[in-house]
């Protein structure tokens, strides 16, 4: 009750703008869920009412002036990349309008300066969205339809709100760890325990929507997360011994009674990555993905200091012939040969230094003796999309790439934040 006394208390003291903002932020994951129609008008909104507050000055001291230099070095990549393109208007059209959700999160950051307790209405709502969606995907499931009546796309493949798009397990995998951060850094007492629920609960119906790597994902946020409370399971051996036991049961239970095809699902995955044989040699993901990652190496040879330009592999795999049949498509299916190839050296060049960032901090995680910081939870859904290691979709797809860097919101909120508390501590 007291944070909606609070909530009510702040929004009658911003101006219209804020508030609008704020609640785009709210929003957000509905407009994830309910398409990229209905995103794009929130983020819309969300932007030009930020741009008001930027024009009009009403924003000051807005701490994001070392984040802002890359940005601006991001937007510099994608107008020269897009100027040398092979189809310029096209490079020009995607690369510029991506920058809309970099604004986005810009906004969102200087809205929770604002609003002094919005992360924590941000944190319940969340929370009340995750769960009727993962309720109406297990409704689905049992009962053949949704809440909404919507069917699944198969008989063993369940895509709940989403209808006919395969988006589901993507969508819950990349809000699992802004909820984790959140309840990490908000809940004292229960925080393990709302965790390793939204944990247990997520992992039957993201294999039940047969997205692979959206289940991969969900294992690597479980790593992380066991490796975050380890101290706290060594405290509490009996009650952690059965969670995990819980957690690593699912996938067992689900392959030795072959529920929802999953040992079939994991056969044709061994010779997938076996080139199509069961003893074959090992290729990267998959014969076609191998065949991109070659077609895109060809194509950047041919452009190696800009590449091909932005969402233009589809024009350029045409010139390219190598020994693998059907290499063409709308992109390369990963995003390190997906900027190879359209933006070259100058592009890779820029993802790589940011890959190096994350990485960096991810291997501090795991190998410093101070494991207490939740704020490695929201680089993870930022890394799931731009990860060089798992097949991914289009980096400037609008739906993937804004629910792709909706996480770096809330790591560079808590981040500018924590450090201006040390600045204040110093003084």
């Amino acid at each position: 009750m007291n944070v909606i006394k609070n909530l009510r208390s702040e929004i009658s003291q911003k101006n219209i703008y804020q508030n609008i903002v704020f609640f785009s932020l709210v929003l957000a994951p509905i407009a994830f869920a309910a398409g990229p129609a209905v995103m794009e008008i929130l983020v819309m909104v969300s932007n030009l009412s930020f741009l008001f507050l930027v024009v009009t000055k009403k924003i000051s001291n807005y701490p994001s002036r070392k984040i802002f230099f890359y940005l601006l070095l991001y937007l510099a990549i994608i107008l020269i990349t897009s100027l040398f393109s092979i189809i310029p208007i096209v490079s020009l059209k995607s690369g510029v309008l991506s920058f809309r959700f970099i604004v986005f999160v810009f906004a969102s950051i200087y809205i929770l300066n604002v609003f002094k307790s919005g992360y924590v209405i941000l944190f319940y709502t969340y929370i009340f969205i995750f769960s009727f969606i993962l309720a109406d995907a297990y409704i689905q499931f049992f009962l053949g339809k949704d809440l909404f009546f919507i069917e699944p796309l198969s008989k063993d493949r369940i895509t709940g709100v989403f209808g006919d798009e395969k988006k589901l397990g993507s969508f819950l995998v990349r809000l699992i760890p802004i909820l984790i951060g959140l309840s990490l850094i908000l809940l004292k007492n229960k925080n393990y325990l709302i965790s390793t629920l939204i944990l247990l609960f997520s992992f039957p119906i993201i294999i039940f929507t047969q997205e692979r790597i959206a289940s991969l994902f969900l294992v690597i946020i479980f790593v992380f997360f066991a490796i975050y409370s380890w101290n706290r399971m060594l405290q509490n051996k009996k009650r952690y011994t059965l969670l995990f036991c819980l957690f690593v049961s699912i996938p067992l239970i689900f392959y030795n009674l072959d529920i929802n095809k999953f040992k079939e699902r994991i056969t044709d995955t061994k010779i997938q990555l076996n080139g199509g044989e069961i003893n074959g040699k090992l290729v990267f993901w998959s014969t076609q993905h191998q065949s991109f990652a070659k077609t895109s190496i060809e194509i950047f040879k041919k452009n190696k200091l800009f590449g091909s330009g932005i969402k233009t592999y589809r024009e350029a795999c045409k010139e390219i012939k190598i020994e693998y049949k059907n290499n063409c498509s709308t992109h390369p299916h990963n995003i390190f040969f997906q900027i190879l190839s359209e933006t070259g050296f100058l592009g890779i060049i820029f993802y790589l230094i940011i890959l190096f960032f994350l990485m960096k901090k991810q291997f501090l995680f795991f190998f410093s003796n101070n494991k207490k910081d939740p704020n490695i939870f929201f680089l993870l859904g930022f890394f799931f999309y731009i990860n060089p290691f798992f097949p991914s979709g289009q980096m400037f797809n609008n739906w993937y790439m804004g629910i792709g860097i909706f996480s770096l919101i809330f790591y560079f909120y808590f981040e500018i934040n924590k450090q201006l508390d040390q600045t204040e501590h110093l003084q």
